[in-house]
């Protein structure tokens, strides 16, 4: 209970702070170096506090300037602060609706172009998919997103959503597939006691999009889904 005290204390003072200078860089720039860089100290922080061990594997299959569509499977509100930390990319994120009512923490996620998804409404989640295709580009940035929608209750991974494939296969990005374990027991659905201990993060290679289209996203998807699960598979059996 004291670590997750801590954690929470640790929690409430970055978030006013980091989502305040957030918000104020977000009033002239969406997507600045320095806004990267305050993102990532939150992050580090969140880890450092939770007592989480990263290791990672995979560094070798991207490159810190490319541009790519990043998906993961969604084991834990720990997911997040573990990939900014993890992957030294430029990428924003798509994130649910609901945390964006969130005080300082949701405005500071409007304030830095964060992807507003109405899951409850298709045709809006579209929608914001689609406006978002043109700044990606305009940008150079990559977009990470958790295709299965939700968090894992047990761990085991869920059928991915199409929307962020499409996407993919819109603007030409390749797929950059990220097998994350350990968050889960670290911090699980519906509970707020942190557990200190080791996370993995296994980046696989890119999956190009060359060659895919909108009917034959669905073989795109079976592909991300079973490298991301066969990751899993292998980290959980040599923890």
């Amino acid at each position: 209970m004291i670590r997750t005290a801590y954690f929470m204390i640790v929690l409430l003072i970055m978030t006013i702070i980091v989502g305040t200078l957030e918000i104020i860089v977000g009033i002239f720039s969406h997507f600045t170096r320095f806004s990267r860089w305050i993102a990532r100290l939150w992050c580090r922080t969140l880890v450092a506090a939770a007592g989480v061990r990263i290791e990672m594997e995979g560094k070798e299959n991207f490159d810190p300037k490319g541009a790519y569509v990043i998906v993961g499977n969604h084991q834990s509100h720990m997911d997040i602060p573990v990939i900014v930390t993890s992957i030294p990319v430029h990428f924003t994120f798509v994130a649910k609706k609901e945390l964006f009512k969130i005080p300082i923490f949701g405005w500071a996620m409007q304030a830095v172009g964060i992807i507003n998804i109405d899951r409850g409404r298709h045709e809006k989640a579209v929608a914001a998919l689609r406006k978002s295709e043109e700044t990606l580009k305009k940008e150079h940035l990559s977009l990470f997103a958790f295709p299965e929608g939700t968090r894992s209750e047990d761990g085991r991974m869920r059928r991915f959503k199409k929307g962020i494939f499409i996407l993919a296969i819109n603007i030409g990005l390749p797929i950059l597939p990220v097998s994350i374990t350990g968050t889960h027991t670290i911090l699980p659905k519906k509970s707020l006691r942190i557990r200190p201990g080791k996370v993995r993060v296994k980046v696989h290679p890119p999956v190009s999009t060359d060659g895919y289209s909108f009917e034959g996203k669905d073989d795109l998807i079976e592909k991300v889904h079973q490298i991301i699960e066969d990751g899993i598979y292998d980290q959980t059996e040599s923890f």
